[in-house]
């Protein structure tokens, strides 16, 4: 992440500047010092996301709550259960997946092309009538 994250919700750190003047009034140097992002609130804090983070699985739930016995469908005593839905096309990925396999179409199956360092970009146009 990098950022603290009460600068994500638009907080901005205090800069203070002190300028030094020799005797004729000419400006020597200036410091600016800026306050810092974290204190000890914001450490704990993305710690925090950081360690919830880690926790989710790929389907976007709680490792702790999907590997839990309450989820368990063999246990009629649990609380929760959990059931699959789909398939959803996401397109653009699946027309990345096309682009793809179109450029690899291009060449015999005995030969198929280097695709290390390749990359296929998905580029969304408006329909004309809308």
């Amino acid at each position: 992440m990098g950022r603290a994250p009460r600068v994500l919700q638009g907080w901005e750190p205090e800069e203070v500047t002190a300028y030094e003047y020799d005797s004729d009034g000419r400006l020597v140097r200036s410091v600016t010092t800026r306050e810092s992002e974290f204190d000890d609130e914001q450490r704990t804090l993305l710690l925090a996301i950081i360690d919830f983070e880690s926790g989710i699985g790929a389907h976007g739930h709680p490792y702790a709550e999907a590997m839990s016995d309450e989820a368990d469908p063999t246990n009629y005593g649990g609380h929760w259960r959990y059931e699959g839905v789909g398939p959803f096309t996401d397109h653009a990925e699946k027309a990345k997946a096309d682009a793809i396999d179109t450029y690899k179409a291009q060449f015999p199956k005995d030969a198929p092309p280097n695709m290390n360092g390749l990359v296929f970009r998905v580029v969304k146009h408006p329909y004309p009538n809308n």
